[in-house]
């Protein structure tokens, strides 16, 4: 299997014939039918459908076209690298983030942090994970560091802070809990209750307590795939959302209002990277403002070390001494 197979599988999809993936490659036709061809050779499957004036791809040939397109994104990735490396252009600086930390916790740290001393040169590339992060992910290497909901296997990694803080409850303006500093989950009640699809993990564990607490209870339960559809669905009364404390700073809280939860689950995120890795200095600044910022801006937030047991502060390790 070659580059340049995959190069014609690409221009045959993206222009819709043969001919004009041939003009997009300055190729000739027959040269990007035998690659197609001979790419099929190899496969053992049919790529297209060959119906007149287009061609289209058979449901093996979508499959696998869905990989294609992370290979040569990648390649595409690496060759503007290399013409940085000969021009060069500073390394741009690479951050793996969880979706709703891409979206709700980090760009209002950049910023602040930005303001007070710019932490990258030409290039920032966050790289967001739809799923939940594996250790092998960061080990790879493709980013300087990843800012990740815990817990993950850290061995081989290199932990710069952690911490946790309790889960939120989002309301309508107006709500009956809203007067309350702080709810419980028995106080939800024959509510119905909106929350996080629970494919990770301190999403399942908070889902599962909340089933827990209120089992017997007469509720309906609506599960969505991010903390802004969550927040419109409570804002238009549908319920109330279960959610996470540091993805709800990114998102807007017009009509509503969050206070936090009362329960034995904290959401938990940490930032690690690889051990064998030597951070950059814009990296080493991005971190220390990142634990900044949480500090700053998430509630009750208390640092812990990787398995989740709080930082002894200086009275507590008295009293633990003591004790």
């Amino acid at each position: 299997m070659e580059i340049r197979q995959l190069e014609a599988l690409n221009a045959v999809v993206v222009s819709g014939s043969v001919t004009a993936a041939g003009r997009q490659l300055g190729r000739s036709q027959p040269v990007v039918s035998r690659q197609i061809s001979d790419l099929e050779g190899e496969l053992g499957f049919v790529l297209f459908e060959r119906t007149r004036p287009t061609i289209t791809l058979t449901e093996s040939g979508a499959e696998f076209y869905r990989e294609v397109r992370g290979i040569l994104a990648d390649l595409q990735q690496l060759e503007a690298r290399v013409l940085g490396m000969r021009s060069g252009q500073v390394r741009p600086l690479r951050i793996l983030a969880t979706s709703d930390l891409a979206r709700g916790l980090l760009p209002d740290a950049l910023a602040r942090i930005d303001r007070f001393n710019a932490v990258f040169g030409g290039n920032l590339v966050v790289e967001e994970a739809v799923h939940e992060v594996t250790a092998q992910e960061i080990l790879d290497g493709r980013s300087d560091f990843a800012l990740i909901n815990l817990p993950i296997d850290t061995e081989g990694l290199r932990v710069h802070w952690c911490g946790q803080a309790p889960c939120l409850l989002a309301m309508p303006v107006g709500h009956v809990l809203a007067s309350q500093e702080a709810v419980r989950l028995d106080d939800i009640r024959n509510t119905d209750v909106i929350t996080l699809l629970s494919r990770y993990r301190m999403r399942y564990h908070l889902t599962n307590s909340l089933v827990q607490a209120t089992a017997g209870d007469q509720r309906r339960h609506i599960e969505v795939g991010s903390q802004q559809t969550a927040l419109a669905m409570v804002r238009a009364g549908l319920g109330v959302g279960l959610m996470d404390p540091f993805s709800a700073q990114g998102g807007s809280l017009d009509g509503v209002v969050v206070r936090p939860v009362l329960s034995d689950v904290h959401y938990r995120i940490g930032v690690v990277s690889p051990l064998t890795h030597d951070l950059p200095e814009g990296a080493q600044r991005l971190i220390r403002g990142l634990h900044s910022h949480v500090l700053k801006v998430v509630p009750q937030f208390v640092e812990t070390d990787p398995n989740g047991l709080p930082h002894a502060t200086p009275a507590l390790a008295e009293t633990l001494h003591m004790a």
